[in-house]
């Protein structure tokens, strides 16, 4: 009796288990591991990217406006400072080149790198031990420090500064509009918004830009921020990028067709770093939909040879990188940063000469 209940209480453990195992398999999308068996069918999955754009610090409404406690100052701003009831008190005073201010009853007080507010205590401080009442008032005149970059399909691309609150339309604005064409006797926008890039200290700030500017979607209005990357691809040029582990990550060019297997042969194959896996990943960089196959099954015959398309990604992942998600995030990261610096480079050999003595050469910021 006691050996008929152990070995019953035995197949529910196994049950239990197994049942646990099937529910942790069909988890959040995104969340789940990439099929991590060979014999596995392909997997096909879409993601939204960019559902949630605004960073933490925005305010509610939308549009992504960066909190003016949280700017920090730099070298070049120029701030408003006066005693409140004090006559000719007010003076316009910059952050010189060692990061300080200097004002009246106070000297030489350090700003660069700080907020406002904390520099307002600083400077409230020493004026309480002449005035007992002076109130002290730091107002912005300009920011000469913070600065973005857009790049590519727009009229005028280059570095420009980040004046109070800037964003994404800001920019567009200040480099006069999306670049267009004449295509069949009609004129044609030249930008490809599908696969458009803001990126930001190295990462990929996720945003539906054919959101934005076709459907008037204001939260994807983001607010930038200093160093940030605005990139606008052409929409005439047609490569594949193969990124990742592999010997050789390249940019291939689009003719007539181009399969999986002879965008890998282009890129010499794959490093010892891989596992097998391989990920295309196609579509609106906002909600790409990724494509996961085998090295292994393709050659077998088992996954298919998938025909490429201009525009997809394909990316092999490093064997630390579990959740197909993570791997849709980096893979489109690096094709963002692969992106901005070739045209990055291009804008260079566009603005300068090609003789680098040339005197004629324009400047890349523009205020």
């Amino acid at each position: 009796m006691n050996s008929e209940r152990y070995r019953r209480g035995r197949r529910l453990a196994r049950w239990g288990a197994s049942a646990l195992l099937l529910l942790a398999g069909g988890g959040c999308a995104g969340l789940r591991s990439i099929p991590g068996e060979p014999d596995e069918p392909v997997h096909v999955e879409t993601f939204d990217l960019a559902a949630s754009p605004v960073p933490a610090d925005a305010p509610p409404g939308g549009g992504g406006a960066p909190s003016p406690a949280r700017y920090t100052l730099g070298i070049g701003d120029v701030l408003a400072i006066s005693i409140y009831g004090e006559d000719g008190s007010l003076r316009e005073v910059p952050v010189d080149p060692n990061g300080n201010i200097s004002y009246l009853m106070v000297g030489s007080v350090p700003a660069a790198g700080r907020t406002l507010d904390a520099l307002r205590q600083d400077l409230q401080d020493g004026v309480s031990r002449k005035l007992a009442r002076g109130l002290v008032q730091v107002i912005p005149v300009r920011f000469g420090s913070q600065t973005f970059s857009i790049l590519g399909e727009v009229s005028y691309p280059g570095t420009y500064l980040i004046e109070g609150h800037t964003t994404i339309l800001h920019a567009l604005a200040a480099a006069r509009g999306i670049r267009t064409g004449y295509f069949r006797n009609s004129t044609a926008e030249m930008a490809d918004l599908r696969n458009a890039t803001l990126m930001r200290q190295g990462r990929l700030v996720p945003v539906d830009f054919m959101g934005l500017l076709k459907a008037g979607e204001m939260r994807q209005n983001v607010a930038l921020r200093n160093g940030d990357i605005l990139t606008i691809p052409s929409a005439l040029v047609r490569n594949i990028y193969v990124l990742g582990e592999v010997n050789f990550p390249r940019t291939v060019g689009f003719v007539s067709s181009v399969s999986l297997l002879q965008a890998l042969t282009e890129a010499r194959g794959l490093r010892s770093g891989s596992d097998g896996r391989i990920v295309v990943v196609r579509g609106s960089l906002a909600r790409p939909e990724a494509t996961v196959v085998r090295f292994s099954r393709i050659l077998a015959g088992k996954h298919p040879n998938l025909a490429l398309a201009p525009g997809d990604i394909v990316y092999v992942p490093p064997r630390r990188l579990a959740f197909l998600r993570e791997i849709v995030e980096t893979a489109i990261t690096t094709y963002a940063t692969t992106v901005s610096s070739g045209t990055a480079a291009g804008l260079y050999r566009d603005t300068f000469a090609p003789d680098e003595t040339d005197a004629t050469q324009r400047p890349i910021i523009i205020p």
